[in-house]
């Protein structure tokens, strides 16, 4: 190895050591010099070495992942018991509206007997027609 590349190897070696000790600079007859042991004459000052960045917690995107597809399963499964809810909301209105059609033409067939209907039979016909309208009204409300 020539002597550059012995110089910058250990440098690397003493880099990758010297994370957690103190420097010091000295500064001695107008020079400026850094250390890692206090200087014997001249004026001192301490430099705090800030310590390296921890470590990339790899769990991290591991729980995260984790936590985005539970969030998404529950989404996915509320937006399924919504459109369920929505499904079963829609076929009751569907029943109902046919069952209000049909107390409708009950009630209009029984108004037509009660208009049509003999002497005898017109009071009997009348309380069917009035009966048919009342159940209209008190099932379907419109």
């Amino acid at each position: 190895m020539t002597s550059p590349s012995l110089l910058l190897y250990a440098m690397v070696l003493l880099a990758g050591s010297a994370g957690a000790q103190d420097v010091y600079k000295c500064v001695q007859d107008g020079q400026t010099s850094y250390s890692a042991t206090p200087c014997t004459g001249g004026q001192l000052q301490i430099l705090e070495v800030p310590s390296p960045p921890p470590a990339v917690d790899k769990g991290a995107a591991t729980r995260q992942e984790r936590v985005t597809s539970q969030l998404e399963a529950a989404r996915k499964k509320q937006e399924n018991l919504a459109d369920q809810a929505r499904e079963r909301a829609a076929k009751q209105k569907e029943t109902r509206d046919k069952h209000c059609a049909q107390l409708r033409l009950e009630q209009k067939w029984a108004a037509q007997d009660a208009v049509g209907a003999g002497d005898k039979t017109r009071d009997a016909a009348q309380l069917k027609a009035r009966r048919a309208g009342e159940r209209l009204a008190v099932e379907c409300l419109n």
